[in-house]
């Protein structure tokens, strides 16, 4: 009975684990006309389709794992990929039928990746908790009801946290702003806070371990920026002045200078200055995804997720056995 549970949790592995490394493939040759696409649509259209797209290698490959194994439940041997179809192929007998050695390979190199993701995660998370907690004993008034004021000369503005967002402003920022302009900033970091942009963040991260570095710098940087141009055209609808918003984020670029971003940390000046004031000042808002649109999406997803179980388990059998 182990031999057979052993058995079947590798198999499993085995397909999720190639399964990840052909759709990460994928990603990678149409990456750069995928980006090049996602520039079309408003901010919150590209996070959809960013996020989407990120995820793709690994949800796509637990998605393919359980399409492949429910038919296999009418298998003798229960394994996903009965390998014992033909003798030849067989290693004892079926249900104890074991991985060859380059699938062990495979396995062991999507356990690696996933190990390394949970770990950078982990870490994000404790740098995260600390800074929080360092801030909670360093600051000690508010400039609005969501907005934390800690006492630095160090011009900072910035949302922290993954799950209990907060947002940030020093008093070296503060100072040098005018009204107009630290309502502004005010209210670009709340909108990071009440979006948990920093979650997000965090768990794009984590899903784009599983493509190609190339590819996952290409998401992450376009995520960051969308974060961004929505962050600034919530701030620009609010006080219903984009050329205000516009001269903000340059006078900040004056006065700040970039700090190391990694993990759930939403700077204010995070992502690429030239191109979020263009937007403003353009007020070109981009398309839209309809939401008919992706509710279709949806649907279709499951319906072929659903119907092509059998077919894309008798394919990938046949094409092994053969």
């Amino acid at each position: 009975m182990i031999g057979e549970g052993l058995s079947l949790m590798l198999h499993l592995l085995y397909i999720i684990s190639i399964t990840v490394l052909i759709l990460g493939g994928l990603c990678w040759l149409i990456n750069p006309f995928f980006i090049k696409w996602v520039t079309k649509f408003n901010p919150q259209s590209r996070l959809i389709l960013l996020r989407s797209f990120g995820s793709t290698p690994l949800v796509g490959a637990l998605v393919i794992g359980v399409m492949i194994s429910i038919p296999a439940l009418n298998h003798s041997s229960t394994l996903p990929i009965d390998h014992c179809h033909v003798s030849s192929n067989c290693i004892g007998s079926p249900a104890a039928h074991m991985v060859t050695i380059s699938e062990l390979a495979v396995i062991g190199t999507a356990l690696c990746l996933f190990c390394w993701a949970s770990l950078i995660a982990f870490m994000q998370w404790r740098r995260s908790y600390k800074l929080l907690e360092r801030l909670d004993v360093t600051s000690g008034s508010m400039l609005t009801s969501n907005v934390q004021l800690i006492e630095t000369e160090l011009p900072l503005a910035f949302s922290l946290g993954i799950f209990r967002p907060n947002a940030v402003l020093s008093t070296g920022l503060v100072n040098n702003l005018s009204s107009q302009q630290l309502h502004i900033v005010c209210t670009h970091e709340e909108v990071h806070a009440q979006y948990r942009d920093g979650l997000y963040k965090w768990i794009l991260r984590f899903m784009c371990t599983f493509h190609y570095p190339n590819v996952k710098r290409a998401v992450l940087k376009e995520h960051a920026l969308s974060l961004e141009l929505r962050a600034d055209q919530q701030v620009a609808l609010s006080t219903e002045c984009n050329v205000a918003v516009a001269e903000a984020i340059i006078k900040l670029q004056r006065l700040m200078s970039p700090i190391k971003n990694e993990g759930p940390l939403c700077q204010f000046l995070g992502s690429e200055l030239e191109q979020r004031v263009h937007y403003l000042l353009a007020q070109v808002p981009g398309s839209s995804l309809p939401r008919h649109t992706l509710l279709l999406s949806t649907i279709c997803f499951l319906i072929l997720s659903i119907c092509g179980s059998l077919p894309l388990h008798n394919t990938i059998e046949a094409l092994i056995t053969r």
